[in-house]
């Protein structure tokens, strides 16, 4: 006695079309380059913010330097308030600081950076991974409907052979 089955079966083709499923992961793609860019971008970002901390300039007051005045011409100067910076706050908000607060600051903008960073790369990592599984469902849809043509062809030359050479029975 059989057991009688249960649920249908449905041809992924039918979920799937094989040109959805290759657009889908053509926008995937373009989404991940994207992302590489924005990521390009915050590594820029993190390097020239690493660059400023590993900056320092000292300079006692009082001593001569060399100040450009236009593209060839050097005069002499002097500097004065060498210990403050004008840090940028956001959307065009500055202000002074020494060189200690300065350097706490961009400590703070770097893990700030290196954190979206870690984000933009975990995000990256998803994306590509629903790109191999869009890519992979297009091959596979593309594999089946291939597969389906194969058999109908394979079954229209066996048609076509039967008709050609009928089959002779006896000597």
């Amino acid at each position: 006695m059989e057991i009688p089955a249960k649920g249908s079966v449905t041809p992924l083709s039918s979920l799937f079309p094989a040109e959805e499923a290759q657009k889908a992961s053509k926008r995937v793609q373009d989404s991940i380059a994207e992302r590489q860019k924005e990521l390009g971008q915050l590594r820029h970002f993190v390097a020239d913010n690493a660059s400023l901390m590993n900056l320092s300039i000292i300079v006692l007051l009082g001593d001569g330097c060399q100040v450009p005045y236009g593209k060839a011409a050097f005069l002499p100067g002097r500097l004065i308030h060498t210990n403050e910076c004008l840090v940028l706050l956001g959307e065009g908000y500055y202000c002074e600081r020494t060189s200690k607060q300065t350097t706490d600051i961009l400590k703070r903008r770097g893990k700030a950076l290196e954190s979206q960073v870690e984000s933009l790369k975990a995000v990256i990592q998803d994306l590509k991974a629903e790109a191999s599984f869009f890519d992979a469902t297009a091959a596979e849809v593309a594999n089946i409907v291939c597969g389906k043509l194969a058999w109908m062809c394979q079954g229209d030359q066996d048609k076509h052979h039967a008709l050609l050479n009928p089959i002779k029975f006896g000597p």
